[in-house]
């Protein structure tokens, strides 16, 4: 198996015992946990739900996220490293446009450029989350960048019939 990150082979075990003591309790009451399933962590092998990519999740990784992160057991990797890293970038974005939000409101609600930023950030949020999107919000802003808009519209020049 070679490293995605580099041109030499990989050289972590593919499989490493498991300690279920030190999952988190939320995985502690899991029916892995109760009925003693799960003895050791294996590479599994996955394909990127956004871009398709092949990959694996490896045993050591599965290791840090159960036992160090506390991550629930039944939680499975969907996502490619990049994948997840731009999803996180466009989460801290979208987490920047709503602090920014709630001190602003009121210079902000008629700044299309600010408005049409953040719907495009939740737009392409969706492609990596796979629960509901955000409607609300969008809708929110979509009509807000309609309000904003619609000024602008009625004073510009109309051209004749």
């Amino acid at each position: 198996m070679t490293s995605p990150d580099h041109a030499f082979p990989d050289l972590r075990p593919a499989c490493i015992p498991a300690e279920p003591e030190r999952w988190s309790a939320k995985s502690k009451t899991s029916l892995p946990y109760q009925l003693g399933w799960v003895k050791h962590y294996t590479d599994k092998a996955y394909v990127c739900r956004t871009c398709g990519t092949s990959c694996v999740f490896t045993a050591q990784d599965q290791m840090y996220a159960y036992e160090v992160k506390k991550a629930y057991i039944d939680q499975q990797r969907t996502l490619c490293r990049p994948c997840w890293n731009h999803s996180n970038d466009i989460a801290a974005q979208l987490r920047s446009c709503a602090s920014k939000w709630a001190e602003e409101k009121t210079s902000l609600n008629n700044n299309v450029a600010f408005l049409t930023e953040w719907l495009e950030l939740l737009k392409q949020r969706e492609r990596y989350i796979f629960t509901n999107p955000d409607t609300a919000q969008k809708n929110m802003l979509i009509k807000l960048i309609r309000q904003a808009a619609a000024p602008a519209l009625s004073s510009s020049p109309r051209a004749p019939s």
